[in-house]
This record gives C-alpha cells, sequence and structure tokens, in this order.
C-alpha cells in the first residue's frame, strides 16, 4: 500500500457526525468542540475585534501560517466543512437541493457511501463546484450588502493586493466557486492563495471595513470567499492549477440548505 500523502481537515464550530469525524485528522474550530480526537482551537479574536466577521477563513488563516508544522511531509491537504465536502465522483446518494442548485443535500446515513471521497492518497486537486453567477456584482448584491465588495476592493487596490486590470476582472467576473475553501490543494497552491487572502484580511483593520449585524456580520468572511474563488478560477486559466471540479455535498436534514448562524 502506498504511504499517505494527503491530510485531512475539518473546519466547524459544532461537532461532525461520526462517519464524517473518523476522515478528520485534524479539526480546526473558534470554540471548543466536543468528543474530537485532535482538536485545535482557534479563536476568532486572535484576529483581533472583528476577528469574527472573517468566519472559517479566521481558521484558514491560522493554518496557513502553520501548515510547515501541520501537513510536513504531506503533498496535499483536504479540506471540509462539519457539514459539507467535495465529492469527485458523480454522486448516487441525495437529491439537488432546492435553494442551492449548484449543492446535492445528504443525510448522515447516506455518508458511509463516500468514504472514497476521504482517501489520504491523492494524485491531484479537487475544487469546488464552479456555477455561473451571471455577474459578481448582482450576485453579491441579492446576497450581501453591495457597498462592502466596493469598499473591498478599494482596499485591495489601496494596500496593491490587486492591480487595478485585477481588480476590474474581480468585480465583473460572472463564475464564482462557493464555498470554495473545501476541496483538496497542493500544498504550494494552498500556501500561494493565503498568502494572498491573508494580506485582504487585513480589510477588517482598516477604515473601508463596516460592521454588520445578523447574517451579515460574517462580510469579512462573504469578501474572502469572493477573492479566493477569484484566485482559484485565475490559476486555472493561466495553468497553474488544473481544472478539476467536484460536487458540492452538504448536510441537511431537508432538500434546503440552512443558512449557518
Amino acid at each position: 500500500m502506498q504511504p499517505s500523502n494527503t491530510l485531512n481537515i475539518c473546519l466547524g464550530h459544532l461537532p461532525p457526525p461520526a462517519a464524517l469525524a473518523m476522515h478528520a485528522d485534524l479539526m480546526i474550530a473558534p470554540v471548543w468542540v466536543p468528543g474530537q480526537r485532535r482538536l485545535a482551537v482557534v479563536e476568532d479574536a486572535s484576529f483581533g475585534a472583528a476577528g469574527d466577521t472573517l468566519s472559517e477563513y479566521a481558521q484558514l488563516i491560522w493554518l496557513s501560517d502553520h501548515l510547515h508544522e501541520i501537513a510536513d511531509g504531506f503533498e496535499f491537504i483536504r479540506i471540509f466543512h462539519y457539514r459539507r465536502f467535495t465529492c469527485r465522483a458523480q454522486p448516487t446518494a441525495g437529491a439537488q437541493a432546492a435553494n442551492q442548485p449548484w449543492s446535492r443535500t445528504l443525510t448522515d446515513s447516506d455518508l458511509p457511501r463516500f468514504d472514497a471521497e476521504f482517501s489520504r492518497r491523492q494524485d491531484a486537486e479537487l475544487f469546488n463546484t464552479q456555477v455561473d453567477m451571471g455577474g459578481m456584482l448582482p450576485q453579491y448584491a441579492a446576497a450581501h450588502v453591495l457597498e462592502d465588495l466596493f469598499h473591498f476592493a478599494g482596499f485591495l487596490l489601496a494596500r496593491g493586493i490587486l492591480s487595478s486590470a485585477e481588480a476590474c476582472e474581480f468585480l465583473q467576473g460572472g463564475t464564482l466557486i462557493p464555498a470554495c475553501n473545501i476541496g483538496v490543494f497542493r500544498l504550494r497552491t494552498q500556501r500561494m492563495m493565503f498568502r494572498v487572502l491573508k494580506a485582504a484580511a487585513g480589510f477588517i483593520d482598516s477604515a473601508y471595513f463596516v460592521r454588520r449585524d445578523g447574517y451579515q456580520r460574517r462580510n469579512g468572511g462573504f469578501l474572502l470567499e469572493r477573492l479566493h474563488s477569484f484566485l482559484i478560477l485565475k490559476a486555472i486559466s493561466s495553468g497553474l492549477c488544473q481544472p478539476r471540479f467536484g460536487h458540492n455535498m452538504v448536510l441537511s436534514q431537508d432538500s434546503v440548505v440552512s443558512l449557518t448562524s
């Protein structure tokens, strides 16, 4: 049997079901999650007063800063959430989500059929489902606060994180990879992406940032997700990564995917 070359990492603030937790070599969470055999607690406050707005990107930035320790000797990392993962093979279980056409819902009892999707021996990257959203601006405006996207773009330009041409490409893009931080990534890809994303996360400490309430409280994470998707698609178009996309799988008791509080 060939040795493992892939480290499996689970993100979340709640315990994953046992059939999912068994595949995790490490869970990274903002709070204590009971029952996990290997858990790293990375509090949102580690990233300052507005760290909670970054959502799981707070934990992902911490991971990128410690990849050399956590994933030493591995070629790939697989990242999944406590209720979401990317499936390489065409799924034969579950149903299309009623409110997310790019997602397929599963119940806990379906999970054993996907054990092979968590193999610790990989030979290629796997990105989450790409979706034609009809344009970044109308899609963001429909789901979030549009002003935040303009403020974010202004910050990226002011700090030199994106050039003018790249900022235009970012704002005009029509394709998005929702939940793009899950999948299988080469360590070099993860490092490359998160050098940019960590710099971009400085937005939450800048004068450009506006804190929101309710679901929009996670606006820092929503914005980093859009930039992360853009970086992945740009790496693919430039030939740095291969265009391998999987299927977005979500654990849900019914066909409607609920919002994470």
